[in-house]
């Protein structure tokens, strides 16, 4: 089977092609829909498998769906798992760990795009990425502060990015706007929301032949050591965890939801 065949897909989950050696990738659900279909588990893991074992692209783009329904599907999400329905936490859990580390080792310019209201998750998530580019009206939201849980993928990037002290109060902010994640470095370009996709595409066009490998190993060196990373992510694993078995979350959890 050829290159495009193997990295082209489109399911509920997402969408991917090849485009001029960049391989694009449309989200279409939160990684939390993952959670309630083995099957979509497995599927998503040899998919990662094809990507991170092809030569064929040079550069890898990923457009993050605009999270509308935000805290609606969160406040789903985390009713499911206190009503006892531990497997999905595991499998979130999991499913995150993996995408971060398989982001980690891919060696080419990898590029995250957003827009609109972006969670602080979608945020760490972007910052496995060697770039940033979101629209204009793009605002951060810590939808977990109100109920003490940290947040997936916080404990490694933002620190690295930012240092200790500063990542602590980043984390502790309710919402800041695209503006203030460019000044501190959490993203590298904003872009009028009608452009976000043709200045992505461009970016990525632009730099992904132009990008020197000793650059890109810097980045790589600098942003990624896969044995702290994964210490980090089982750190936060446990935490997590803990934190769904406090009567405390599950009463913070509660009125949160019905004041929110």
């Amino acid at each position: 089977m050829n290159a495009q065949k193997i990295l082209t897909m489109d399911n509920e989950q997402f969408s991917s092609f090849l485009d001029n050696e960049i391989l694009v990738i449309r989200e279409k659900q939160h990684i939390s829909h993952l959670t309630q279909d083995i099957g979509d588990i497995f599927s998503l893991y040899n998919y990662m498998d094809s990507v991170l074992s092809s030569r064929a692209y040079k550069a890898l783009v990923m457009f993050a769906r605009s999270e509308q329904s935000l805290y609606i599907e969160h406040n789903h999400f985390l009713s499911r798992i206190l009503s006892g329905d531990q497997k999905n936490l595991d499998r979130f859990l999991n499913v995150v760990n993996r995408y971060i580390l398989s982001l980690s080792k891919v060696y080419c310019m990898t590029v995250f795009a957003g827009q609109g209201t972006v969670s602080l998750f979608y945020l760490d998530i972007g910052l496995a990425y060697d770039y940033r580019i979101v629209a204009e009206d793009t605002v951060f939201e810590n939808l977990n502060l109100d109920i003490g849980l940290i947040t997936k993928g916080s404990g490694y990037f933002l620190p690295r990015l930012l240092g200790i002290r500063k990542a602590t109060e980043v984390l502790q902010w309710k919402s800041f706007p695209a503006e203030d994640a460019l000044q501190l470095g959490l993203v590298d370009l904003i872009v009028p929301a009608s452009r976000l996709e043709e200045e992505t595409m461009q970016f990525a066009s632009g730099n992904k032949a132009n990008l020197s490998s000793t650059l890109l190993g810097i980045r790589k060196l600098f942003k990624c050591d896969i044995k702290e990373l994964m210490r980090s992510l089982e750190l936060e694993d446990y935490l997590i965890k803990e934190r769904f078995k406090s009567e405390e979350f599950r009463r913070m959890f509660t009125a949160n939801v019905k004041t929110g």
